[in-house]
């Protein structure tokens, strides 16, 4: 007999049904989300409060992984995860809770883990050994490190943060943890214990304080089964004392009296751009229909081009901003916040006045369009919907967290949080007078906080010299001795951490069958085919009422939308004009449209779009690569296949280029460029983009964002002096890539169920006899010299907005879709990747980098080695090359029982690309028309991933990995922090890497 018992069953609007139980005996709770997919999820969540900023939440949720009372191993349970057909464990923490994840294909291992993964969260070991490694340590040069350190060494200092800490100090008294910084202060976590962790771990992780959220398909009978060992392990440690729920008392805190307003600085030499964060209180948690007034009102507010404060802010010539944004807390009492980014500095400070002058208008003139309010609602309707079939495990997960952290015990609350549609079809009702008292009351009634974040290049001066201060005077006072006796204590740390798991608890656990995970099925038809035989093709067949000469290819999938892709081939846009492509795709879809000898206003356009589509997007190839591919998708309802293809064609050959909205659009580029360089991680991709990829003849090479400020500042000046010349390159860009020859057309949805879905296309456009469909380009045909043949390329950028380094290494690897190699390529990947893999351990679990990844990108032939977020990246580099060196010498054993593991997480990954019926869809297309192979390409390779011996695992280390290490073979881009950049350059030269080195406004097209 079970100790659960039911507390409610909660049927929702969004197509998933809540089951909530709770054991009489140790108070666990279990939400169970009936959800038909191939994969299964657990967020197993605690509600967890900090009234100091020393980090403990974030810390725990980095040492729970390092083993528990029964599995006393670092790395035990990642590593059993792996056997569960997942790829490791994973965790976060917020403000408010701390959640444990797992995903696994099937129910089966996800089942066999949770015991262990539950011990390890209820009873981690938190040994000093693993504080000081994954925590905070000084090592023997007298520098800070430690995994928990890097990560906040990698994101306090960064605008956003500054700017929300800031907010938070304002909005929370100290009496409440909305206050803190759960994640730790850098100077805090320089303070911080292992005893003043185990204290915040007894006070908060308990039973009675921990939700199970499983979302999928999982017996209920054969989860309280799997639980029944938990429950007597708990009942044995015997009772605790009373718990307080945290957050119900501390978390509804005093409202603003006044308005405040601060300037926040932060670091970065480029001083043009600033963001804006204004803040209010909200609502309580539990007044669900006032959370979705504000929830629609702001969607009214910014959701598009025509919105109200993206025409008066963004959507303008000298845009005051390049992005507006509300978004509303989900804490016990709500905090309303609005966002401006890419703020002009010389703006910024008449910017608040602009804004509520803005929304006082609106009021003064009750000014609410209730068309496009009715639209908004009847989107958010759609919406649900959508996020069932696309993202049902997370918003299930969202919806059970709150409820756990803030909702009646009873589940009364949990019913009332999920009437998302009965609360639209009241919202349907209210009069433009309702919304504007919404406006009133939230908005321009009450206290609001202001804050401008203000970049500065004297802070980020002063932020390294302080830095670079603090760490010389650190080493003076401990002296050479300490730091010698420090160096040991961190070496004998990580002998104690890295004791080996017995080979009986890894082999005792045993792999799911792979024949017991269950795909998606989706059957594929194409126009005008003859090969295919099934339903569906017989079904597009059946509609032959007319020629439709086009390529288009049908995916039918249980699904209420309906999903139309254009892929276009960019192989005849001519050298000079694919500068433009950033541009083109940012435009293309807020233009005015001429039809009939008629202009419809961009605004109408837009409005017409939100109207018919649930979503819309002009962008370079797929989430599975093919970027030398402009892709343009539409998603509707599925009654509205028709229109959808009249608006495809539309905007693919009827839009009209303006000067008005081209200065626009290029403006808020340009405006967003500083920003997106603050970005250490996306600015070393770009850099390696630009030295490996050719401008000339990629898209997606000519799209860098590093090479577009020259560009576009030159069309700006265009377009005021010469508009014609600008307007006739756009034009011509268009015509050359929307040839009907260029396109591959993909519909995803109910096939079945319409109608037409051949005919429907007869008057899209038509191949002209005699034309083949053009190639489509993939990634290697694109590459430059350095990229084809990797080797004595190296680039050490400095960037002051960041505080570590990254890096990105690159060598030559398979680029046959069908190569033998790819199965061993992706099993040693995933070998070395893996958490608690040998690069987790010899590298993070050193404290050398927060995290570092391999990646094989098969269509450019070409295999990444990431460092992200290193107090150095060299030293996370070098200890890599000695990993891959000494696996490649057998100098280091291959564990069988590891290979098995990395086996399975390989399989749960392959089954990831395939766990909606959207995602299953695009792989269908991907697999068998881009890169030319089986539908059953995927399952195939889940096959050759099983028969990878170790034999194979040694061929591809020597093959590829090795020469990831050698200067002659390989390109390597570091982007670093001042600081550190003669360190990285003595370093990498001292391997033999040439190292160039520059700064990012210095990388242009013609660079290399």
């Amino acid at each position: 007999m079970s100790n659960f018992k039911e507390i409610c069953t909660v049927p929702t609007d969004f197509g998933v049904t809540f089951t909530k139980l709770k054991s009489d005996k140790t108070g666990l709770t279990v939400m169970l989300a009936d959800i038909e997919a191939p994969l299964v999820n657990g967020y197993f969540t605690l509600a967890t409060e900090s009234f100091d900023d020393f980090g403990c939440p974030h810390t725990l949720e980095h040492l729970v992984f390092l083993g528990s009372d029964q599995y006393p191993y670092k790395g035990v349970l990642d590593m059993l995860a792996n056997r569960a057909i997942a790829q490791g464990t994973n965790a976060w923490t917020d403000v408010d809770h701390t959640c444990y994840t797992i995903t696994t294909a099937g129910s089966k291992g996800f089942l066999n883990l949770l015991p262990i993964y539950i011990d390890h969260i209820l009873y981690p070991t938190l040994t000093e050994s693993g504080y000081y490694t994954e925590v905070h340590h000084i090592n023997g040069e007298g520098e800070d490190a430690g995994v928990v350190y890097s990560e906040m060494q990698g994101c306090q200092n960064l605008g956003d943060d500054r700017l929300h800490l800031r907010m938070k100090r304002i909005m929370y008294p100290k009496t409440c943890g909305y206050r803190s910084e759960t994640g730790g202060l850098m100077e805090r976590l320089r303070e911080l214990s292992v005893e003043k962790i185990r204290n915040y771990h007894q006070s908060y992780y308990r039973p009675d304080n921990l939700c199970l959220i499983i979302t999928g398909k999982v017996d209920k009978n054969e989860l309280l089964k799997a639980l029944e060992p938990v429950e007597e392990s708990i009942i044995e440690k015997g009772p605790l004392p009373e718990m307080q729920r945290p957050w119900i008392n501390t978390g509804n805190f005093p409202n603003l009296e006044k308005n405040i307003e601060e300037t926040v600085l932060f670091a970065d030499e480029d001083e043009s751009m600033g963001t804006i964060l204004f803040a209010w209180n909200g609502p309580m948690s539990n007044e669900f229909l006032k959370q979705k007034e504000l929830d629609v009102l702001n969607i009214y507010l910014t959701d598009s081009p025509v919105s109200v404060l993206q025409k008066k802010f963004v959507e303008i010539e000298d845009a005051l901003c390049t992005d507006v944004e509300f978004h509303i807390t989900n804490h016990l009492k709500s905090t309303l916040m609005f966002t401006a980014s890419s703020v002009p500095i010389e703006e910024i400070e008449i910017f608040p006045t602009k804004f509520f002058d803005t929304l006082q208008r609106l009021v003064d003139t009750n000014d609410i369009d209730m068309t496009r309010m009715a639209t908004v609602i009847e989107k958010e309707r759609l919406k649900l919907l959508d996020s069932a079939e696309t993202d049902a495990h997370d918003t299930a997960a969202d919806v059970a967290i709150f409820d756990f952290l803030y909702g009646s015990p009873d589940g009364k609350d949990l019913k009332e949080s999920v009437k998302d549609q009965d609360y639209l079809d009241i919202l349907a009702k209210y009069t433009a007078s309702d919304w504007l008292n919404i406006l009133k009351k939230w908005y321009l009634d009450a206290p609001h906080i202001t804050l401008f974040g203000k970049p500065s290049a004297e802070f980020a001066d002063q932020q390294t010299e302080e830095e670079t201060n603090r760490i010389e005077k650190q080493r003076t006072d401990l002296g050479d001795k300490k730091l010698e006796e420090l160096q040991k204590y961190l070496e004998n740390a990580k002998a104690k951490n890295e004791v080996s798991i017995p080979n009986e608890i890894i082999e005792d656990f045993k792999i799911p069958s792979a024949s017991t995970i269950q795909f998606i099925n989706v059957i594929t038809a194409r126009n005008n085919d003859t090969t295919l035989s099934n339903e569906v093709q017989e079904h597009v067949n059946k509609d032959a009422d007319a020629d439709v000469p086009l390529f288009i290819q049908f995916d039918h999938v249980k699904s209420h939308f309906i999903k139309i892709s254009a892929h276009i081939s960019t192989s005849c846009i001519p050298a000079r004009l694919l500068p433009y492509t950033r541009l083109f795709l940012k435009a293309i879809f807020s233009l005015p449209i001429e039809k009939n000898g008629k202009l419809i206003d961009y605004e109408e356009v837009v409005k017409g779009l939100g109207e018919d589509t649930v979503d819309y997007e002009a962008s370079l190839g797929t989430s599975f690569g093919f970027k030398e591919l402009v892709v343009f998708t539409l998603k509707a309802a599925s009654f509205k296949f028709e229109k959808s293809i009249q608006w495809l064609q539309d905007i693919l050959w009827k839009t009209q280029f303006t000067t008005e909205r081209l200065k626009i659009v290029a403006s808020q580029i340009l405006n967003d460029i500083p920003q997106a360089k603050r970005d250490g991680h996306d600015m070393a991709n770009a850099a390696l983009r630009a030295l490996q990829i050719d401008p000339k003849k990629s898209v997606f090479g000519a799209h860098n964002i590093l090479f577009q400020d020259a560009f576009l500042q030159d069309v700006v000046k265009r377009l005021e002096e010469d508009p014609t010349s600008v307007l006739k390159d756009l034009n011509e860009y268009r015509s050359k890539l929307c040839a009907p020859e260029n396109i591959r057309i993909h519909v995803t949805g109910d096939i079945l169920g319409i109608k037409n879905p051949r005919t429907a296309f007869k008057n899209f456009a038509k191949i002209e006899n005699g034309k083949q469909i053009a190639p489509v380009i993939i990634a290697k045909e694109a590459l430059k010299p350095a990229g084809l043949e990797p080797g004595n390329y190296g680039l050490l950028i400095t960037l002051p907005a960041i505080e570590n380094t990254f890096s990105i290494h690159s060598v030559k690897g398979p680029s046959q879709f069908d190569d033998p190699d790819i199965a061993p390529l992706l099993v040693m990947i995933e070998l070395l990747d893996a958490m608690e893999g040998i690069f987790w351990k010899l590298i993070r679990g050193q404290g050398l980098a927060y995290s570092c990844y391999l990646g094989a990108n098969i269509e450019s032939g070409l295999i990444h080695f990431t460092i992200y977020q290193s107090p150095d990246a060299f030293k996370a580099f070098e200890q890599a090359k000695k990993v891959i060196e000494q696996l490649a010498k057998h100098e280091m054993k291959i564990d069988p029982s590891s290979v098995d593991g990395a086996k399975s997480s390989v399989i749960y990954s392959l089954v990831a690309k395939e766990n909606t019926m959207s995602r299953a869809a695009l792989q269908s297309f991907v697999n068998q028309i881009l890169k030319k192979m089986p539908a059953s390409y995927n399952r195939d390779m889940l096959l050759a991933i099983q028969n990878v011996t170790v034999d194979d695992l040694q061929r591809v280390l020597s093959k590829y990995f090795v020469n990831m290490f050698k200067p002659d073979t390989s390109n390597v881009v570091v982007i670093s922090a001042p600081s550190k950049i003669a360190d990285i350059q003595k370093g990498f030269e001292g391997l033999g890497f040439e190292m160039k080195s520059t700064i990012l406004n210095s990388i242009t097209a013609d660079s290399f």
